[in-house]
């Protein structure tokens, strides 16, 4: 009969320990902290994934961009062969292409001081030759000016006397249709 009771305590301590695991348990479960952590990440998972796909889509993405910056580099490497097959036979082209690398070149180098010396030296005396320029220039088109109204002239002239001849060529030709029609 001692045994009973004893037996009676165990289970008694049991379905206490039980109770108070599953009332803890329930408690968790049911915190407003662990019910808003729970909500976050599943709206974190639905919106980034879970972190094996977000590690996946990661892995791909860098596969990606090593496939692509190679091919790149590839097509930087062919570049030269590609330009040298539509140039071939086409002088004019190849020499276009060679003056455009050849200014990008030119203005991705810095600028030296012989050029800047020079360039300064241009600037102090480049007012000098402007000047004879402009003069050539209004020299030029005073004589051209001359030249150009006496030919407009002469033009002018020729087109008259076209105009005249053209007119008596008309009356004549009218004048022998009349005479033509009224025998």
């Amino acid at each position: 009969m001692a045994e009973e009771p004893d037996r009676l305590k165990r289970e008694i301590e049991t379905t206490r320990a039980t109770l108070t695991h599953d009332v803890d348990r329930l408690a968790e479960k049911t915190s407003p902290r662990q019910v808003a952590k729970r909500r976050w990440t599943a709206v974190k998972e639905k919106v980034m994934g879970t972190t094996e796909h977000t590690r996946h889509t990661a892995s791909e993405l860098t596969d990606t961009a090593g496939e692509k910056a190679h091919a790149a580099a590839d097509k930087v490497r062919e570049a030269p062969q590609a330009v040298a097959r539509q140039a071939q036979g086409n002088p004019l082209a190849a020499g276009i292409i060679a003056f455009g690398v050849g200014m990008l070149t030119a203005s991705l180098m810095p600028v030296t001081d012989a050029e800047r010396r020079a360039g300064q030296q241009l600037k102090e005396h480049g007012g000098d030759l402007t000047d004879k320029v402009k003069d050539v220039a209004s020299d030029l088109k005073d004589d051209l000016g001359g030249t150009v109204r006496h030919a407009a002239g002469e033009v002018r002239e020729t087109a008259e006397d076209a105009a005249r001849t053209t007119a008596g060529t008309a009356r004549s030709g009218a004048h022998d249709v009349r005479n033509t029609a009224t025998s």
